[in-house]
């Protein structure tokens, strides 16, 4: 089974956390303009740790986008797995040339899973060409996401200034660092933030 992806309307931003957000956590020193790079640094890390499915010309994103994904089945199978998710709505599916009626298929939002319903009963997918127009992703980041996007933008902020022979950093509940080597050596990607992104990650058929 093979699927292509593409983003038919992408979100209008992919921020995660606003610039008065960001402000609220690094102070008054950075310029908005630095605030909106650091931004948008923060949510394509996050996007890129989720496994967030792109399509080669817009960049990925966990916020509400259209999409559309067709797949080429060699075999029947009993689900189909959206790329994106969650998935808010499925607006279409196109089977073969066919338009399908919405009764003839269910919808799992949050694990973007698509079963072939025949008189409310599953069934298979048939071999062939399966198209969907669908929207995913969310309208506005939840809270976990945010903190977790927060607490990147800190550690972010702190790479760009420190001494790299700086041997220990806290910020209570934010970051805690430690190191006699360069920053560089030291992850972006906390096991903190990592817990905290752990709902948001992409799975695949």
């Amino acid at each position: 089974m093979t699927s292509i992806f593409s983003v038919t309307s992408a979100a209008s931003s992919l921020a995660l956390l606003s610039v008065a957000e960001l402000r609220a956590l690094l102070g008054a020193g950075p310029s908005d303009d630095d605030l909106e790079v650091l931004g948008r640094r923060v949510a394509l890390a996050i996007a890129g740790a989720c496994g967030v499915a792109a399509d080669g010309v817009n960049p990925p994103t966990l916020l509400r986008e259209t999409c559309a994904e067709t797949f080429r089945l060699a075999r029947r199978v009993a689900t189909l797995r959206l790329a994106r998710r969650p998935v808010a709505a499925v607006t279409s599916v196109v089977e073969n040339g066919t338009t399908l009626d919405p009764v003839s298929y269910e919808l799992e939002p949050a694990s973007g899973l698509v079963t072939r319903l025949s008189g409310d009963q599953p069934c298979w997918w048939p071999c062939g060409k399966v198209a969907f127009a669908f929207t995913a992703g969310y309208v506005a980041a939840p809270d976990d996401l945010k903190l977790a996007a927060a607490k990147l933008a800190a550690v972010l902020a702190a790479e760009s200034g420190h001494d790299p022979n700086l041997k220990r950093e806290s910020i209570p509940g934010v970051i805690e660092r430690e190191w006699w080597v360069p920053p560089t050596t030291d992850p972006l990607i906390t096991r903190e933030i990592e817990e905290l992104l752990s709902p948001y990650r992409q799975y695949w058929m």
